[in-house]
């Protein structure tokens, strides 16, 4: 060991004269390799930024390498750049004092002050980094970089993030107008598709002072921004095409290239932004969803235009997965637009008609439906007419015939729990956010879901049969051949039995042709009734309403003839219903109107005298006030009578009055 020892000590200067002269050596080289490395303050002369190693520079530091000093050098020297680190935090606060004065508006001086910052902040840097090349160790410059930029970073203004997102900002939006607007392409995008095009940084100094992996909060914080104003922009072009689409294609050629120039060069990093680009996905789906969730009760409204917003509703609400909150925003619109006294039960129904279709877009097994059905079928079923509405919409709505040609059979007690068929090959388990209630195998069409909202048919049936009667009693010329189609279309959804009293009514139709025809034949009759079977027709109310003469005589002589043709029959006429066509001939013009029993009535009463009162016509014709009024009213508005006043009655105008000024 002593051997060993006397070896390693054998090149240490001695106390002669020539150890003497080797520490001088030693001592000297030391003394120019602190002053070569010593922190420079660049502001103070330009040369001193490039510091030059010169052959004295290069043996001093060979002497002191040899003489094991190089990691006190080191040392010394870091802590010679914590203690002269304010030189460059005060250089660095004038610029960010300039940027704070900038106007937000004027973007070209705000970018390149802020690119003189970042040069100014890679000069100190180089300045201070250059001279540990003498060590000739990589790793010191390595070591060297990570600490000033943590001194950088522990040392920058806190307005420093601000403006930085600001710069990245501008740059995003200074992109070339192909990348920002891209030529569309006619194809649907499954995730954000990235045509590479190289885009470089705004400051190649972003990466090298360190600036991404302590702010790279703010380096996403600007790309997000920028797929949320994609997002608002292309879903406020409106619902009449796809544009999740073209979104994803901006955000690919934009966002993406931008965010890989950051990185230009760096293997590692381009590698890690790949699976960010799914991320970028996720959220431009997520702010479209947002906005459409928002849009949702407008879009039903606007069904079936709006089809090509519920299809990236759709494909959207797949990627997020968020369904509830789908529901609550939904159900909140429908609660504060829909469901509320002042909207008319034939809108909520229609409204209700097209959520069904909407939401089966959204989600084919129904249950987001059946979260949201669940309180407009409640609001429904507490309206008084909401039966009557039903039975028009069955009846008279166009939109739902195809469904009636195709759907099946309703059964009573549709809308009860159905027992699962376990053994079903097909059987598939209900969705994890379906309710116990729920039952995806339940009918789907439109018809049998407004049934439905009753716990019995018989209901829907009666108020048809009541409806079909009503327009039946309103057919001209005995011509019933689109009731005819609407009865054949309901068998199919409510069975032949159901609808057995309107094959009657249809039967009694044909009947009363034929009659007509017959008695047409004989007297000529201006009277062309329509004679019913009345135990199969609803409760028809009778009148108090007295014909006047000719009336009363028209009836007569058709009743005559007709029981002339069927003398076992006489027939009643209800004269609270059926309408008359009136030629009225005044003086300066004639009247044609189409008129009921009681207008027919009043007018055919000043062919006696042109003035009445109302106890006159009330007394003549034994009808209530109200009715005598509304059909006074009448004529006043087709400007054939004038009210004279309460005491004076009423009078015929012959000749057209002008109207007052």
């Amino acid at each position: 060991m002593a051997l060993v020892a006397a070896l390693t000590d054998w090149n240490l200067p001695s106390t002669s004269a020539q150890g003497a002269r080797q520490y001088e050596q030693l001592a000297h080289a030391l003394k120019i390799a602190r002053d070569y490395l010593h922190p420079r303050n660049v502001t103070l002369s330009r040369s001193a930024v490039k510091p030059i190693e010169t052959p004295e520079v290069s043996s001093a530091f060979q002497i002191a390498l040899r003489n094991g000093r190089g990691p006190s050098l080191y040392s010394e020297f870091i802590d010679a750049v914590e203690a002269r680190f304010p030189l460059i935090t005060r250089d660095v606060q004038r610029y960010i004092e300039k940027l704070s004065l900038i106007e937000a508006e004027d973007e070209g001086q705000m970018s390149s002050t802020m690119s003189e910052l970042l040069e100014r902040i890679a000069v100190w840097q180089r300045a201070w980094g250059v001279p540990l090349r003498a060590f000739q160790d990589p790793k010191l410059i390595g070591t060297f970089t990570t600490t000033f930029h943590s001194l950088l970073h522990s040392l920058l203004s806190p307005l420093f993030p601000e403006h930085l997102l600001t710069f990245l900002t501008i740059s995003l939006e200074s992109l070339p107008k192909h990348l920002l607007d891209p030529p569309q392409i006619p194809q649907l995008f499954q995730s954000v598709p990235v045509n590479y095009h190289k885009v470089h940084p705004p400051s190649p100094h972003l990466s090298r002072l360190g600036i991404f992996p302590r702010y790279s909060g703010t380096l996403s914080k600007v790309a997000y921004k920028e797929i949320e104003k994609i997002a608002r922009e292309e879903a406020g072009k409106g619902w009449d095409s796809r544009r999740l689409t073209r979104a994803r294609q901006r955000v690919g050629d934009g966002v993406a290239n931008w965010l890989s120039g950051m990185f230009e060069g760096n293997e590692a990093a381009q590698a890690a932004l790949r699976p960010m680009f799914s991320r970028f996905d996720y959220y431009l789906c997520k702010c479209f969803f947002d906005i459409r969730t928002d849009e949702l009760f407008d879009i039903i409204v606007d069904f079936p235009d709006s089809m090509a917003a519920l299809e990236d509703l759709k494909e959207c609400l797949f990627k997020v997965d968020q369904r509830l909150e789908l529901v609550n925003k939904l159900n909140a619109a429908i609660l504060k637009r829909l469901l509320h006294p002042g909207a008319e039960t034939k809108l909520v129904l229609s409204l209700y008609i097209s959520t069904i279709r909407s939401l089966r877009i959204l989600d084919p097994p129904g249950v987001l439906l059946h979260k949201v059905a669940s309180p407009i079928r409640k609001h429904l079923r507490d309206r008084p007419d909401t039966i009557k509405c039903i039975v028009a919409t069955l009846v008279e709505g166009e939109e739902l015939g195809d469904e009636n040609e195709t759907a099946g059979l309703i059964k009573d007690g549709e809308g009860d729990d159905q027992i699962e068929d376990w053994s079903d090959p097909k059987w598939d388990p209900e969705p994890v956010d379906a309710a116990p209630e729920f039952r995806s195998g339940k009918a789907g069409d439109i018809v049998s879901t407004l049934v439905s909202i009753y716990q019995t048919r018989e209901v829907i049936i009666k108020a048809l049969q009541v409806l079909l009667a009503t327009r039946l009693l309103a057919v001209k010329d005995y011509d019933a051949v689109k009731e005819i189609r609407t009865i054949e279309l309901l068998k199919l959804r409510f069975g032949e039995q159901a609808l057995h009293v309107c094959d009657v009514m249809l039967k009694d139709m044909a009947d009363s042709k034929r009659i007509d025809d017959h008695v047409q034949g004989d007297i000529k009759s201006s009277v062309h009734p329509l004679v019913i079977s009345k135990m199969f027709w609803p409760n028809i109310p009778g009148t108090s309403l007295v014909l006047p003469p000719k009336l009363l005589k028209a009836q007569a002589e058709y009743e005559a003839a007709f029981h002339q043709f069927k003398p076992d029959k006489h027939l009643r006429f209800l004269h609270s219903l059926g309408e008359v066509h009136l030629s009225i001939e005044l003086e300066d013009r004639v009247v044609e109107v189409e008129a009921n029993p009681i207008q027919a009535s009043i007018i055919e009463l000043f062919e006696q005298k042109n003035v009445w009162t109302l106890a006159e016509l009330r007394e003549s014709l034994q009808v209530t006030e109200a009715l005598l009024k509304d059909g006074l009213e009448w004529w006043r508005d087709k400007g054939v009578l004038k009210d004279l006043g309460k005491a004076s009655g009423w009078k015929l105008l012959e000749v057209a009055e002008g109207e007052e000024a």
